[in-house]
């Protein structure tokens, strides 16, 4: 076949470099001071290997006042609260706040579904997701929507028992009234 591509000799996998290619020339210059300032250059930084300790007369640079300093930092850490210890990770711990209770609400739902799900054949689920979902409605307004599920998932329920109920009654009342004997 010939629609397959044919390497090229001078790609990316050659090791010979183009014709005419020099490599860069290019020396930063040493640092020149501002004209004007008396102070020398510094000398270049040379990083102590590994396994030697750094220069024990290095002193760190000096703190200079800034003009907003008279005010006090307002990024500076707050002081750590009694009986909390200190991050050191440098940000203050935050707790948030405490989670709002669902309990009744979820408890709702979950009855509502099960009510649901089972048709009305039982019916404490059902009686049960309405009336936590009255007090969930009222005590936490948090899990409304749970609460909200629950209610309407076990009228749903207590529907489908109604429902249960009226089928067995008029079974019961035509099987009485059909001429049927064994």
């Amino acid at each position: 076949m010939t629609d397959q591509p044919t390497p090229r000799q001078d790609g990316p996998g050659s090791d010979e470099t183009p014709a005419g290619y020099q490599p860069p020339q290019f020396v930063p210059p040493p640092f020149v001071p501002p004209q004007g300032s008396g102070t020398p250059a510094p000398p270049p930084f040379q990083q102590p290997p590994f396994d030697q300790p750094g220069d024990p007369g290095l002193t760190p640079p000096p703190v200079y006042n800034q003009p907003g300093e008279q005010y006090g930092n307002p990024y500076a850490q707050p002081g750590i609260p009694y009986g909390q210890q200190a991050n050191p990770y440098g940000q203050p711990a935050y707790y948030g706040m405490p989670a709002e209770p669902k309990g009744l609400s979820i408890a709702a739902m979950v009855c509502g579904i099960i009510g649901v799900v089972t048709g009305g054949f039982f019916v404490i689920p059902q009686i049960a997701a309405v009336i936590l979902g009255h007090i969930g409605m009222k005590k936490e307004p948090a899990g409304r929507g749970f609460a909200l599920t629950g209610l309407i998932t076990g009228y749903l329920g207590v529907l489908f028992g109604a429902f249960w109920l009226l089928f067995l009654i008029l079974g019961a009342i035509f099987a009485s009234q059909s001429g049927i004997n064994y």
